[in-house]
């Protein structure tokens, strides 16, 4: 015979007022942006550490417009600049990094003009 359940592991439903509101609000996928911030470290991070000219370039330069694509659709200007800015304070040694960034964006909808 078995026991019944006596201990109940879930939390009782929060009502609204015991929802708390956040102070300063996220970008509306974080989640989804801190993907595109992990690969445009890296290909950043390969940029710095290989040919400054050359297809490589063209090509590292073509994929970070392509991430700033996916981030302007995600969530427009505001998501564009976490991840700048994410990007940037994840290296503060490598300094030109958001001029890469903002010359690859330059034009994409909602980016700086």
């Amino acid at each position: 015979m078995k026991r019944p359940l006596t201990t109940n592991f879930t939390a009782p439903p929060l009502k609204p007022a015991d929802v708390p509101e956040p102070e300063v609000p996220l970008p509306a996928t974080w989640r989804e942006t801190a993907a595109i911030v992990v690969a445009l470290g890296a290909i950043l991070s390969a940029m710095e550490s290989g040919p400054k000219v050359g297809p490589a370039v063209k090509a590292y330069r073509s994929a970070i417009r392509r991430h700033g694509q996916e981030a302007a659709a995600i969530g427009g200007s505001d998501a564009m600049e976490a991840v700048l800015r994410q990007v940037v304070d994840a290296a503060p040694d490598q300094i030109g990094r958001e001029a890469v960034l903002t010359e690859a964006w330059a034009g994409l909808p909602g980016w700086r003009t």
